[in-house]
């Protein structure tokens, strides 16, 4: 069910006052001060971030701010309205920077990911290729040759490509450009010659928006 407008800035004037009060906690739980029960904290921003809906969040050491929190509408076009407004209301804490969405990664290339056995499995994306293939609105199909994924089943690396794609653009491009995501060990001849290195998806991206 929709929520109201006036719901909504009932909820997040509740959270930011929350937020402000329990940010000692916070800086406690990074410093692994023993005197906070990480598990209630965590469960508490839980409830306040889901309250929202379906949101994900994260906290960490900031890039130019001591930290960061991103509240993540989990790739939906509609919460990341609701995001952008939770964040527009965020108050000026000095030590803290506030995304509406996950930012780019500039590491996003070499991570680890678990398959459907939960064995974890190795991703280098490094060498990876991508091609755009154009869709409507305006948006791109990226296409991604991945021949380094022989030990990924299909569904894995599916995954894989989705958090490169998302890693290399950050969460707001990916909504609002991205159509889908493909990802095959080679590509076809067809689309050899329009393919580009992985670390150019970023560029030719920020030029369609």
């Amino acid at each position: 069910m929709q929520q109201s407008p006036l719901n909504i800035k009932n909820k997040i004037q509740s959270f930011w006052l929350w937020f402000a009060e329990t940010e000692d906690n916070i800086r406690e739980y990074f410093a692994e001060e023993e005197v906070v029960d990480k598990a209630a904290l965590i469960e508490a921003i839980n409830n306040r971030v889901l309250d929202f809906g379906l949101f994900a969040w994260e906290i960490g050491p900031g890039a130019s701010r001591a930290f960061y929190l991103t509240i993540s509408p989990n790739g939906s076009k509609e919460r990341l309205r609701i995001s952008k407004q939770i964040m527009e209301a965020a108050p000026d804490l000095p030590d803290w920077e506030f995304h509406y969405a996950r930012p780019p990664r500039e590491e996003g290339l070499q991570f680890t990911l678990y398959d459907d056995f939960m064995v974890e499995r190795e991703v280098d994306a490094s060498p990876w290729k991508y091609v755009l293939l154009p869709q409507p609105e305006g948006r791109v199909e990226v296409l991604l040759e991945a021949p380094n994924t022989h030990h990924l089943d299909p569904d894995t690396r599916l995954l894989a490509g989705e958090r490169v794609v998302g890693n290399l653009l950050g969460e707001e491009a990916r909504i609002e450009f991205v159509y889908r995501v493909r990802v095959v060990e080679e590509l076809e001849e067809g689309h050899q010659d329009d393919s580009a290195p992985i670390l150019a998806l970023r560029r030719q991206v920020a030029s369609i928006g």
